[in-house]
Formats: C-alpha cells, structure tokens, sequence
C-alpha cells in the first residue's frame, strides 16, 4: 500500500489490528509515495493507494470513503491563538510548506491572492511527520486534517485553527487496477483499508461518512 505519511500514522494500527485479527500470518507493507498517481498501481508495484486521488492512469478504479477538511496547526502557545484569526494574521504568520518535490504554492495561496493577501512559506519539508515536528519547535505554521490524531496533536504540545479562507474539502479514497477488482483477497484488503479510513485510531467513529465507488 502507497500513501503519504499523514495517513500511514493514522491508518496502519487500526488496518494492522484489524487485518491481524482475521489472518495473524497476513503482513501489510507501506510505501513512501515515490511513484504516485497511476503508474505502480498499472505496473503492480502497488496493490492500493488511498489518499487524495488525482492524476490517475483511464483504467483505474477508485472507491470515495470521506472528505476531510484543511486545518492549520501551531504549538500551543504560538502568538496566533492571542486573537481571532483571520487571513490577514494567518498570511503573516510563517509557514511550512509540505511537498515531496519542493513545491511551494498550492490552493492556499491562490485564495489569499484573491484577497490581496500572500504568505510566506519559509521552510518547504517533504512530510508531514517532519513539518508537526518542526510547528512543535517554532513559530511556524503548518496544515493537517481536521480532527486526524488529536492525541498525537495534544501530545506534541500542538493545537489546530481553522483556516479562514474558502477552501474546498479534499476527497479521501482508494484506488486500485481493474485486474484486482474481482479477487477476492483484494477486495477483503480494500473493505479493511475502507474501514481504517473511515475510523482512524483515535479519531471517533465512523456514523457520519460515507462511500462511493466509480
């Protein structure tokens, strides 16, 4: 399975617990997202990807689980929490970008744009683990998921804020090649992955999502 490390913290105990419980001898490997988007999913490097999906190959399948929403998250005692924050203090606060590549501007940015307003991103990590750890140690700004691992949030002396721009919710599903579909160990994998998403460890229940599958 290939997915981004946010994920990966959430999913792979609850997945693992769950998977260990019906089949102890089954193993479950995770992978970096080195060749996201399609290709290891055609090639069968990669048996499945949840995440946000875009950039797939035609041919592949894809099953909607829930959409999560952007937060900010600072340490606890950053100077932002002093007032209300609005998107003229959350663009002059410094930020952590998050990429892989090195990219700097995404969806934020162009919402501040259109308000007149830009945000410095002064450090770029290729993680999300690594951009928590850095907000914890600085007065740096970072994004997560709404309501994704609050105790490791609590625990690192973090708290998240909405993002006050109109930003639109990102879809979570999974995505796997059309020559699985039917096996019946890929599908007994995928309905385990789909609940694990749906129920992250320590992220409450799962009453109010839903699915979808094209």
């Amino acid at each position: 399975m290939q997915a981004t490390d946010l994920l990966l913290v959430g999913l792979a105990g609850t997945l693992t617990e769950r998977i260990h419980t019906q089949a102890p001898h089954v193993d479950v490997v995770f992978l970096p997202e080195a060749v996201e988007g399609g290709p290891a999913l055609r090639q069968g490097w990669v048996d499945v990807e949840p995440g946000v999906l875009g950039h797939l190959d035609p041919e592949i399948r894809t099953q909607q689980l829930t959409r999560a929403t952007l937060v900010g998250i600072a340490r606890s005692g950053h100077p932002l929490f002093d007032g209300r924050i609005d998107a003229r203090r959350f663009a002059a606060a410094d930020h952590i970008g998050i990429s892989r590549l090195g990219k700097r501007l995404g969806p934020i940015d162009s919402a501040l744009a259109q308000l007149g307003l830009r945000r410095r991103i002064a450090v770029v990590v290729p993680s999300h683990t690594s951009a928590m750890m850095l907000a914890r140690d600085t007065d740096l700004v970072a994004l997560t998921l709404a309501n994704w691992l609050p105790d490791t949030t609590s625990a690192l002396g973090l708290r998240t804020f909405p993002i006050p721009l109109d930003l639109a919710p990102l879809d979570l599903g999974t995505a796997w090649h059309p020559r699985n579909s039917t096996d019946p160990g890929h599908r007994w994998f995928r309905d385990h992955l789909a609940a694990a998403v749906l129920a992250p460890s320590g992220t409450g229940d799962d009453s109010s999502r839903r699915t979808t599958t094209s």
